[in-house]
């Protein structure tokens, strides 16, 4: 559509008629209203010059009509012939700034009307009028035509049919713009309609003039919706309150048609001039599929830290210093080698010090090298190229420590790894790059190490099942985790935490425990940990009955634990033991189990000892 803004009528009849043939309708326009009313159509303006400058602020395509200097010539001929004498008085054109700097370049080239001097003048600057003085002023400026005394007429001057054509084949050039435009408007149309999202929106007068199929299911819209106002559907829309008050509401929860959404509202603002608004929603069962399906793949990949140091559970003095420690070690980028005895909670210190750590906004991936053959470990810790090996995935895989980049990589149970995985790992902390399985490119890689083992390495050294370079390069800050045998105090807290986790997972209502089983926990040396532990709770929460664990739902575990106290306290699967095993038998005969005293009373570090037991079959 070609617009025709604030022209008189004879300007407008006369430009209606050049476009008569063109095949492109005429719109007509007298106010900036009007004018926002049509702004999500895209169409060309033509108007006089002083008035394209209100139309600036609307990115619209404009055209602005403007006198030549043969106007001038043609206004000059119509007063001669009206005075019945040459011109010979001085002619002042008045115009806009424009319009006098467009008509000044104009006559310098070509003065127009012999000995007729010819000046220009931004008309507000005229003060006062001459009586000897032709003023000249465009016809579309009458309407703010001054009072003029009789010595010194105005006269106004016609745009030529010249001029209007000029300005009509300009705007009929500029009508391919306004297509490219509404091919963008289809686009647009298409790429809301391909969107999950619901999205509809409303022009300034609340008029629908966008929505997507999705919103007309969501809404229960039926046929042809656009053009009509959005309380024809929606008595009360939220919609109308964006539009007054300009200001985004994002977040807000609603029900339609018994369907619980969540709805974003937006004004469009352009220049400063709120010309509609926009709504996009959603339902919140499609948001809550979509958080589990996350959290599923997150999980399945290890690329998540849920624990942190402080829910780690445990006030005695033990555990507080092995928290505080991991706190210290975490504000560093250094490598963390974590040791203790199974079941102790060493993946749970490793997540607590990715997420105190400056890398807790990077991944956090976990894997088990005691859990994947040889083969299989390489290529999940260092990826694959498309057909490294049969049943390799098209395309290659990324592996975990391209996946890890910016975070951690845990490495549990590092002292079950193949030795040949152990040279390629030494090489990749050494050089911080990363090479595919059947492939060449050397990728560089920026991931923190946090490895753990329930294993005496240096032992392991010692037997060459462990290199002693890998052993240095891991061992950068060691953190041991005490057994729960030596921190028993913790036991009433722990029972506690986990009674309350057992409780919401399997919709338990236990809230009361025997006091006494704390006091048969304590004396208990739980040779699994806490994961046994967590095992015999969640029993007993299970077990329950009437809201309440008594000392009989335990007894399972101290008949196990009578089986297991003969007047030894331990004993040795093979009765073939020999005299270091014999010796390890009475050591923990005499410290009641507690292997720390054991081994001070043996003269060999924990770890040791617990190997050795581990090789001597001893329970």
């Amino acid at each position: 559509m070609i617009a025709l803004y604030r022209l008189d009528k004879e300007l407008e009849k006369k430009i209606a008629a050049l476009l008569e043939d063109t095949g492109h309708p005429v719109g007509y326009f007298y106010s900036i209203k009007s004018i926002l009313d049509q702004m999500m159509n895209p169409f060309v303006v033509i108007t006089a010059e002083p008035y394209g400058e209100e139309l600036e602020s609307f990115s619209l395509p404009v055209v602005c009509l403007s006198l030549d200097m043969n106007d001038v010539q043609r206004a000059c001929q119509s007063i001669s012939r009206t005075e019945g004498a040459p011109v010979r008085r001085a002619v002042i054109v008045c115009g806009t700034q424009k319009e006098k700097q467009w008509l000044e370049r104009e006559y310098a080239q070509d003065p127009g009307v012999p000995g007729v001097p010819c000046s220009f003048r931004v008309r507000e600057e005229l003060q006062p009028l001459s009586g000897q003085t032709a003023y000249l002023l465009p016809v579309w400026s009458k309407h703010s035509l001054p009072q003029q005394p009789a010595a010194a007429p105005w006269h106004l001057v016609e745009p030529s049919i010249a001029t209007l054509r000029r300005a009509v084949q300009q705007a009929e050039s500029l009508m391919a713009y306004t297509r490219e435009r509404l091919r963008e408007k289809h686009l647009m149309e298409a790429v809301v309609n391909s969107a999950h999202d619901a999205v509809i929106a409303v022009d300034r007068h609340s008029q629908i003039t966008l929505v997507n199929e999705h919103a007309k299911l969501l809404l229960g819209l039926n046929g042809d919706v656009l053009g009509k106002p959005i309380t024809d559907y929606i008595p009360h829309s939220d919609m109308l309150r964006v539009l007054k008050t300009g200001r985004q509401e994002l977040g807000d929860v609603a029900t339609v048609f018994d369907r619980s959404i969540v709805i974003n509202r937006i004004p469009v603002i352009v220049k400063d001039q709120i010309v509609g608004a926009v709504s996009n929603f959603k339902e919140i069962n499609d948001i809550q599929k979509m958080e589990m399906a996350l959290r599923k793949k997150l999980h399945e990949n290890g690329l998540e830290a849920r624990y942190r140091l402080d829910s780690i559970v445990g006030s005695s003095p033990e555990i507080a210093a092995t928290r505080k420690q991991a706190a210290l070690f975490a504000g560093t980028n250094a490598t963390v080698l974590i040791t203790g005895e199974s079941g102790t909670g060493k993946e749970l210190f490793a997540q607590g010090i990715h997420l105190e750590s400056p890398r807790s906004v990077g991944p956090f991936l976990a894997v088990n090298c005691a859990a994947l053959p040889e083969s299989l470990l390489e290529s999940e810790l260092f990826g694959y190229e498309d057909g490294a090996f049969t049943g390799a995935k098209k395309g290659g895989k990324p592996g975990l420590f391209e996946l890890a980049h910016g975070g951690t990589l845990f490495l549990d149970e590092i002292g079950e790894m193949p030795l040949r995985i152990q040279v390629l790992l030494l090489r990749v902390l050494q050089e911080r790059r990363v090479r595919r399985v059947g492939g060449e490119r050397i990728i560089p890689v920026d991931v923190r190490i946090v490895a753990a083992t329930n294993r005496d390495l240096a032992a392991e050294i010692e037997q060459g099942h462990f290199r002693a370079d890998l052993y240095y390069r891991i061992n950068m800050l060691g953190l041991e985790i005490p057994p729960l045998r030596d921190r028993l105090s913790d036991i009433p807290e722990l029972v506690d935490s986990m009674i309350q986790e057992v409780n919401e997972q399997h919709e338990q209502k236990v809230m009361r425990i025997d006091p006494e089983i704390y006091r048969l926990f304590q004396e208990y040396h739980w040779p699994g940990n806490v994961r046994e532990l967590r095992n015999v709770v969640e029993r007993m929460v299970l077990l329950a009955r009437g809201g309440q664990v008594s000392r009989e739902s335990v007894d399972f575990l101290f008949a196990k634990r009578k089986a297991s106290l003969p007047p030894a306290l331990v004993t040795a699967k093979d009765k073939r033991i020999g005299p270091e095993a014999e010796k390890i038998v009475a050591a923990l005969h005499q410290a009641k189990h507690n292997k720390t005293l054991a081994a001070k009373v043996l003269g060999m570090d924990r770890t040791t000892l617990w190997r050795k037991m581990k090789q001597y079959n001893i329970e």
